[in-house]
């Protein structure tokens, strides 16, 4: 006998199933791209954090250590212009244009060998350059140079592995700024050189403040929209751009303990 009880699916409930489906679906789809968005933002910020940080301990431990000589250390070194070397020498951006430079002297002690060759005397340089394939982006880049006092220069020896030139140290950076104070906290502007107008506050560098932005990798907002990012120090370096890029500003501050001698 046959069944005439047995109901099946219509059409109908066949339609409305998969409407409701695409709409589930349609929702799902919706949400993952928001948190896929904010997840994305979150490793764009902490891409920043952690750039930021690994700059910043580099170029405070290399500000603390400017000035570093041992108690009986001989040595006498000379810079590019022929003058003794000075422990902290900034060299601000020209044109208001990324990025100020740094180079610090410091000295260091090796007990195991005998005479002059016991002293070591480093001369670290922080220096930038534009992307190669990104407008308004620059790399930093950090050379450490020793003394070499039988030739009586500087040299990036291949064989010392504690030498090297222009090594990438920060990529995706937007500026980075060098601002040095005195021990009252009065700012030195310009940073004292050899040879211009503040030469005589050479060892009076007490802080050097470092202000640095650096700009996310991918798109971070969802429209474009002029956004400006406020220099501390020069109104003249503020960054106006419109774009979807996040820049965002972190500011350290390195103390130069081994000028205290110099003072």
């Amino acid at each position: 006998m046959i069944n005439k009880n047995i109901k099946g699916i219509t059409l109908i409930e066949i339609l409305i199933g998969v409407v409701i489906s695409s709409i589930m679906m349609g929702a799902m789809l919706t949400s993952y791209k928001v948190v896929d968005g904010s997840y994305r933002q979150i490793i764009d910020k902490a891409s920043i954090g952690n750039s930021s940080r690994a700059l910043s301990e580099m170029l405070l431990r290399d500000i603390r250590m400017g000035g570093y000589k041992h108690f009986d250390d001989p040595l006498i070194t000379f810079s590019d212009n022929g003058r003794v070397d000075i422990p902290i020498e900034i060299n601000k951006s020209v044109n208001n244009e990324c990025c100020d430079g740094i180079t610090i002297i410091y000295g260091d002690f090796n007990g195991s060998l005998v005479g002059d060759a016991r002293f070591i005397r480093y001369k670290v340089r922080y220096s930038s350059r534009a992307s190669a394939t990104e407008e308004g982006v620059f790399q930093i880049l950090k050379t450490n140079q020793q003394w070499n006092n039988t030739a009586g220069e500087w040299e990036d020896n291949a064989d010392n592995f504690e030498t090297y030139t222009e090594e990438v140290v920060a990529d995706n950076v937007s500026d980075i700024e060098f601002i040095v104070k005195d021990r009252l906290g009065i700012s030195i502007d310009p940073p004292p050189t050899w040879n211009n107008q503040n030469s005589s506050m050479l060892y009076s560098i007490y802080t050097v403040e470092i202000f640095l932005t650096f700009k996310s990798k991918n798109d971070f907002y969802k429209k474009d929209r002029e956004r400006t990012v406020i220099s501390l120090f020069d109104t003249d370096r503020n960054q106006s751009n419109n774009d979807r890029f996040l820049r965002e500003s972190l500011m350290f501050n390195g103390y130069t303990r081994n000028l205290e001698a110099y003072r």
